[in-house]
Formats: structure tokens, C-alpha cells, sequence
């Protein structure tokens, strides 16, 4: 019984050693401060992931720590574009009151920072999150959306791209 279970063991630990890493997920954070009216979006994706991804969609490549913000900023804000959009209350926040605010990488990871000024919508907030979905069939996009104390954990798949966050309940 016992053989059983190492020779399982061992023949997942080699299927997952041959195609990198198994896990296909992006994190995104999208947080208010009340204060100012500002939004705070921070995304986590697997470095390798973000960069096939983003040769595959938009044909450029960027360097992390690269010194041309123009043109990291570009390629970011196209690829971005292409894969979150965002209403409040029915209406789409344009894309271009977005700013650009940082991209690092740590370990294995890429982070990517943007924030906005806009009310705090009243009824509901809609997201659209595909990061990846053009990649991996078994791609999972998870989401924390945080008001306040208002705090909301959002998973969405191939095929369930779109989440709608009622306010005030």
C-alpha cells in the first residue's frame, strides 16, 4: 500500500518538474482610500507567465528595472488594457485615468502598480479580469476588492471572466 502512494508521488513530482511551474494564477488587489478618492490596483502574476503573455499580445517585451518608463508604460498599459476593465455603477473607468505607477519583480513574481482617482461607486462595482486566459485553460485570476471594511474575494475563470460586487447590501 505504502509503494503505492511514493510511486504516485513520484510520478506527479516528475509530470510538475517538466512544465515549469504547475500553478497558473494571477493575484490582483484593488483597494479604495476613502481620503482621497484614489484606487490602488497591484497585480501579481508568475514573471514567466506575464512575459509569454504579454510577447503574445502585444509583440514586446519588457525589462522590469528598464529605464525607458515610456515605453514600459506603453507596452504595460496595452497589455493591462486588454485584460481588466472595471465599472462603477454601469460605467467603465477609462483607461486612461489610470497611472502607471510601478513594475518589479521579486523571486519568481512580477508586480505591476496602478492607481486612479474616482468616487466610490454607490451600487456595484463590475470586473472583467482575463489575465491569462489566452494561455491556460486551467488559468485562475483571483481578486480582493477592499473598501474600508467592506472586503470582497473574487475567483474568476475561462469562460467566467466577469464578477459584479453589489454595494451596500
Amino acid at each position: 500500500m505504502r509503494l503505492k502512494y511514493i510511486l504516485a508521488g513520484i510520478l506527479v513530482s516528475v509530470s510538475l518538474m517538466t512544465q515549469g511551474h504547475p500553478l497558473h494564477l494571477t493575484f490582483t488587489n484593488l483597494e479604495y482610500q476613502n481620503r482621497s478618492d484614489r484606487w490602488i490596483m497591484t497585480i501579481k502574476v508568475f514573471s514567466d507567465d506575464f512575459a509569454t503573455s504579454l510577447k503574445m499580445a502585444t509583440g514586446d517585451e519588457i525589462v522590469a528595472n528598464s529605464k525607458n518608463i515610456e515605453q514600459t508604460e506603453k507596452i504595460l498599459g496595452n497589455w493591462i488594457e486588454k485584460n481588466i476593465l472595471i465599472w462603477f455603477d454601469q460605467k467603465q473607468v477609462s483607461f486612461n485615468t489610470w497611472k502607471f505607477d510601478e513594475i518589479k519583480v521579486k523571486d519568481d513574481a512580477t508586480w505591476i502598480k496602478y492607481t486612479f482617482t474616482a468616487p466610490k461607486p454607490v451600487l456595484e462595482i463590475k470586473i472583467r479580469n482575463a489575465f491569462l486566459f489566452d494561455l491556460y485553460a486551467d488559468q485562475k485570476n483571483m481578486m480582493v476588492l477592499a473598501i474600508g471594511e467592506f472586503q470582497s474575494a473574487h475567483e474568476f475563470l475561462t469562460g467566467y471572466e466577469e464578477s459584479v460586487i453589489k454595494l451596500n447590501k
